[in-house]
């Protein structure tokens, strides 16, 4: 096909072209666009064995699409496939109209059991929302979840709401040199303003490099990184929507070619959730920033608009680390975050003494501590019953605190034995046996840290945001994690402060009690608690 034909095709694909919902719904018969990814070589590799798979996600993810695929194999293995589990009824009818009537979802939650426990031999294929499921497993059988999270070769189960597209290059580049694929002809529409300029071609023709792929990737991994799920359906959107900026031919037939056009200005547009995401990462807004010989350098621009335009190029046409060029606070230090624990799955914290996580643990200080000390720390925990006239505070001891990776197991410390699969957070947790008398087996409290809060410590570091306020800090959930170290840890604080709102109007004084041992000589280290005036 040519150009031409090439953009009414990726037109249907926009979110924002009139009969999207119906035309991406119709891409199972469109064989112009094939790509095998991971999920479907894994079933594929493994389809001897299984007997219950299950695809989990949101409406875009590529359930329907990859059964489809899998269609004739899994016909050849006899499995029974249910594209929507929930449209199915709670129970089947007692009566059932014929045999052919599906069964309900208690049915095929009792059926799961039994193949999981080795009793049926039936092979089913579900595809679900996973909160729909998760209800049905809780209502019907709630053993089930313990039993689907043990190792079993007879299960197969595929999350695609976890999935990052963007993390496997290869496969990345597949999928967009496949999608864009044309013969390369030029349009013969003499008639068009642009034939011999085409915007399109030129669009195409950049994307499909080596520069114009690593910068979409870029963006849909900048959006996994902030926390987002980027969909099979809105990524070729995204593909569509950088070639055409949805137009099609017919709207810019009469006009002559302008820079507009081009798929720098992805960012000027907001029609749908992904497109707005792009549109609030635009490098137009990012500070000019140079290292090294070009530190010095300053750039005067014509005007706003040649400025925002040299800047989005900026963006697409950088050879290394294209991320420091989008407009996210501190995307940069976050991914050297993640990083630092790809090769070191977890660091004790008095250990970091530098670097971003030492940025981190000083944030945590200062919002805790209200500025007193770096990295010393205040807990708020006034129970309710004491109203708001009194706040208690406790100032935190020593406490082992272990930073690592999201999904590290410290009772399998072993490096080899954790998976390294892309991730989008981290964690901080206090470690502690769960049976004192026997510390074989260990338990954690655990503070994830995600870009949010990433960002909210890394402002909190720099004083570009310091709230103070208890109901703040626990918006991040901060004060919850602190909170259950105390009732777990015993003598976790070395201080307690009481403090009055309304002090100066009643009269009443702020004050602290700590435990103070006592000269083990003159008084046998006895205990006593120490009452000190504060404030």
């Amino acid at each position: 096909m040519n150009v031409k034909e090439k953009v009414q095709e990726l037109l249907k694909y926009c979110s924002s072209y009139q009969g999207h919902s119906y035309m991406v719904d119709e891409r199972r018969i469109d064989e112009t666009f094939r790509v095998v990814l991971s999920e479907e070589t894994e079933i594929i590799e493994n389809l001897e064995h299984l007997h219950f798979i299950l695809l989990t996600g949101e409406a875009g993810d590529g359930k329907s699409h990859l059964l489809r695929s899998l269609g004739q194999r899994l016909s050849d293995y006899r499995f029974q496939i249910y594209q929507d589990f929930s449209a199915l009824p709670e129970e089947k009818r007692a009566m059932p109209i014929d045999d052919r009537q599906e069964p309900g979802k208690k049915e095929l939650i009792k059926l799961i059991a039994d193949i999981i426990e080795g009793k049926s031999e039936q092979r089913i294929i579900i595809a679900a929302n996973v909160g729909i499921f998760t209800k049905s497993v809780l209502m019907y059988h709630e053993q089930l979840l313990d039993m689907l999270n043990k190792k079993n070769d007879r299960v197969k189960i595929i999350n695609f709401e976890k999935r990052n597209l963007a993390d496997d290059r290869d496969a990345f580049q597949q999928i967009v040199e496949s999608f864009y694929a044309y013969d390369g002809k030029e349009c013969q529409d003499n008639e068009c303003k642009q034939c011999r300029h085409c915007a399109y071609e030129k669009n195409i023709d950049f994307l499909k490099s080596t520069s114009g792929i690593e910068s979409i990737r870029v963006l849909c991994n900048t959006i996994f990184l902030m926390g987002s799920h980027i969909t099979f359906r809105e990524l070729l959107s995204l593909l569509a929507h950088l070639v055409t900026l949805g137009e099609g031919c017919s709207a810019r037939r009469e006009r002559e070619y302008s820079e507009k056009d081009g798929f720098e200005n992805i960012f000027t547009l907001t029609e749908d959730k992904i497109l707005h995401k792009i549109s609030g990462m635009d490098p137009a807004f990012k500070r000019d920033s140079f290292t090294g010989d070009d530190a010095q350098r300053e750039i005067i621009y014509k005007d706003i608009e040649s400025c925002c335009q040299e800047k989005r190029l900026r963006f697409f046409n950088a050879e290394n680390d294209k991320y420091r060029f989008l407009s996210v606070d501190y995307l940069s230090e976050f991914r050297d975050a993640l990083d630092s624990f790809k090769n070191e799955p977890f660091i004790a914290s008095e250990m970091i003494q530098e670097g971003v996580l030492y940025q981190l643990k000083r944030g945590i200080g200062r919002l805790t501590r209200r500025g007193q000390s770096d990295l010393a720390m205040k807990v708020a925990d006034t129970p309710s019953m004491l109203g708001d006239d009194i706040q208690t505070e406790f100032e935190l001891g020593n406490i082992d605190i272990i930073w690592h990776r999201f999904d590290l197991d410290f009772n399998r410390l072993d490096a080899k034995t954790q998976e390294k699969t892309n991730q989008n957070c981290f964690g901080m947790s206090y470690v502690y046996p769960s049976d004192e008398g026997n510390g074989d087996k260990l338990e954690k409290i655990t503070l994830m840290i995600d870009y949010r809060l990433f960002r909210y410590l890394m402002m909190a570091d720099e004083f570009y945001y310091l709230s103070h306020n208890s109901k703040s800090i626990e918006e991040y959930t901060i004060n919850t994690f602190f909170r259950k170290i105390l009732k777990k840890k015993r003598g976790a604080y070395e201080k307690m402060l009481v403090k009055f709102t309304d002090q100066e109007e009643n009269e009443y004084c702020n004050f602290s009690l700590g435990l103070q041992e006592m000269n083990r000589f003159l008084y046998g280290g006895r205990k006593v608690i120490k009452l000190k005036k504060e404030g």
